[in-house]
């Protein structure tokens, strides 16, 4: 086994396997299913067939220029990607694959497939089903060829699976990202978490094509409808993380004044009383919340104490 990397990166990174190829299922397969699996990216318009990576970088940047265009940030990735560094990529069948790199990235020609430099890696197919994060990095509109994710968990998370798939521990894991579930929740989840509270404890219901009101420029994330006929509420919800700045109430008086109940999940609320129809929910109430109603809740929010308390029990 390769020595563990002591210098991780604060991040994973995401990477579409596309290139300007009209075969790219047969990319794919070159890339995930071969023997030497590896990550591609493109450019084969320069005509590098040998040399190191700084060579085809700097002809693709002369190439990119030429055409008055900018550097793919896809380029820097690969310049910068050492051993053990962590990617995910996803397949034709919408199975997501995590891959661990195994050497740096070199200069391979392939104009059928449009391959202008591979990365080499170390690569598993996982499943259907990942964490929104990371879910949503490769759904994002234009959202790129790469990504990097610096959420703790997802690292954390992408280190177990990796470690898990391939057998061997190469990666260090925080087993005790799983003591506080909800601290460590990346932002879609625990969005997930407070429209479930919403509705399975306040008694709302989630109007899914809801969308925030175009005149205010304060992000809701949704807006709801209690189910109770004879006291019918309108509410919408804006959730922020741990590490977000406070928010401020009174952003929110333009929702009050068309009947609206405000929830807000925040680390900090200014001028909460100041408001009439703004509800704080705290962090001890979705703490209690989670607890009690785990075993009905989305497995993209369970999953992160699922999978790292299994791994604790496993490393027993």
């Amino acid at each position: 086994m390769e020595n563990k990397s002591t210098d991780e990166k604060d991040y994973v990174t995401r990477i579409n396997l596309k290139t300007a190829t009209n075969q790219r299922e047969k990319l794919i397969n070159f890339c995930l299913h071969e023997e030497n699996q590896c990550l591609a990216i493109g450019w084969s318009c320069v005509n590098i067939e040998s040399g190191q990576y700084t060579d085809f970088y700097k002809a693709v940047k002369v190439y990119v220029h030429s055409q008055h265009k900018k550097i793919n940030p896809a380029l820097n990735v690969f310049s910068s990607a050492d051993v053990n560094d962590l990617f995910w990529t996803r397949d034709m069948n919408g199975i997501y694959w995590i891959c661990r790199v195994k050497d740096t990235a070199k200069v391979y020609l392939n104009k059928t497939l449009d391959i202008g430099a591979i990365l080499p890696v170390e690569a598993y197919a996982f499943e259907l089903e990942v964490p929104g994060q990371i879910k949503a990095s490769f759904n994002r509109p234009n959202g790129g060829i790469t990504e990097k994710l610096k959420a703790i968990n997802i690292i954390e998370y992408s280190k177990f699976v990796f470690n898990k798939l391939s057998g061997e521990d190469y990666y260090d894991v925080n087993l005790n990202i799983a003591d506080n579930v909800i601290a460590n929740l990346p932002d879609f989840e625990l969005e997930e978490l407070v429209i479930s509270y919403l509705q399975i404890v306040k008694g709302y219901y989630l109007l899914s094509n809801s969308i925030a009101n175009k005149s205010t420029t304060v992000k809701i994330e949704c807006q709801l409808i209690s189910r109770d006929v004879n006291d019918v509420k309108k509410a919408v919800v804006q959730v922020k993380g741990p590490k977000a700045p406070a928010l401020n109430a009174l952003s929110f008086k333009d929702y009050e004044n068309k009947g609206y109940y405000i929830y807000l999940y925040a680390p900090k609320v200014d001028n909460l009383e100041e408001m009439k129809n703004v509800i704080q929910i705290t962090t001890e109430e979705l703490q209690a919340f989670y607890k009690e109603y785990k075993a009905i809740l989305p497995e993209s929010i369970t999953q992160f104490e699922n999978l790292f308390n299994i791994g604790f029990s496993e490393k027993q």
